[in-house]
């Protein structure tokens, strides 16, 4: 009887021990299986856009589809974003909300990623500063905004979408850590743009 509660002792010691370590894995550098399942995401949607000719034409892809890259230097990432914000949408990577214009075209463009899964790409969304810069590349062009702004507002707060007289881009994401409570936006607006 002894012998067993010691054995049965050792495995509870053990899988405390496995549980911590994924713990401190999971905060330190992201839950590894989304993680997983993002970057091959993240390889076929490459994938699509490379082989995507450049068109001048604005149309939308499918959602789910390949839309364009972000790239954001300060936070030194450079992902595709997809076209809408569906749970399947944001494990590949971050998404365009449908709600809102495609860069380029004026109006509020408007992009939501995860924080603490999926590759995390909004992690260090509170790291941008005004004069940081955003770019946004399309088949038929790339499109470079400023920080200007940012700010914590409810999880149903949509007046972050309204027009300006100038074209912005918003960036979401759930805010706190581990929460949803909140959003943590960042606004940015249009500064030069290139046709491809």
């Amino acid at each position: 009887m002894r012998s067993r509660s010691r054995s049965i002792a050792a495995i509870l010691a053990v899988a405390g021990v496995a549980v911590l370590g994924w713990v401190a894995l999971t905060l330190t550098w992201g839950e590894p299986l989304t993680a997983f399942q993002t970057a091959r995401a993240q390889a076929a949607l490459n994938r699509e856009l490379n082989a995507r000719k450049p068109t001048r034409t604005r149309k939308r892809p499918p959602e789910g589809h390949a839309l364009g890259r972000i790239i954001v230097p300060r936070l030194k990432l450079r992902m595709v974003f997809v076209e809408g914000t569906s749970r399947s949408d944001l494990a590949k990577g971050p998404g365009h909300y449908r709600i809102t214009r495609l860069p380029g075209y004026g109006g509020t463009v408007a992009i939501a990623g995860h924080r603490t899964t999926h590759l995390r790409p909004f992690r260090h969304l509170d790291d941008l500063r005004p004069g940081n810069k955003i770019y946004l590349q399309m088949p038929y062009g790339t499109f470079r905004y400023v920080v200007y702004h940012h700010r914590i507002v409810g999880s149903r707060d949509w007046s972050i979408l309204r027009p300006r007289r100038f074209e912005k881009l918003v960036l979401s994401a759930c805010h706190p850590l581990y929460s949803a409570s909140h959003r943590y936006v960042v606004f940015a607006r249009l500064d030069a743009r290139a046709p491809r």
